[in-house]
């Protein structure tokens, strides 16, 4: 009987050693994740202020592409203005003189 005793509090030691083990794995686990959630946190954080670098970078290249557009567009009006200028000058100015002498 007493060999039977010591034999169930050996398993129940043993059993004890075994919880204690399990839940020494559990709070490891436990932080493992957290420790794993914290770093996939910040790896998704570090992705996005990459994404938005480069998003910034290409609207910024966008919008100087398109000012570049309009100042070239404005350029060639001011050349196309100046040189119809430039061709009609004379007649203009004596359009105008006629119009305002009345001839």
């Amino acid at each position: 009987m007493e060999e039977l005793i010591m034999r169930i509090l050996d398993i129940e030691d043993r059993a004890r050693e075994v919880i204690s083990d399990a839940r020494k794995a559990d709070r490891e686990l436990e932080l493992r994740i957290k420790d794993d959630g914290r770093k996939l946190q910040s790896d998704i954080e570090r992705k996005m202020e990459i994404k938005n670098a480069d998003l910034r970078r290409i609207e910024q290249e966008d919008a100087e592409r398109q000012i570049k557009k309009i100042n070239d567009e404005t350029e060639k009006s001011l050349a196309e203005l100046e040189e119809k200028y430039e061709k009609n000058r004379d007649r203009w100015v004596d359009e105008i003189i006629a119009n305002i002498v009345g001839r």
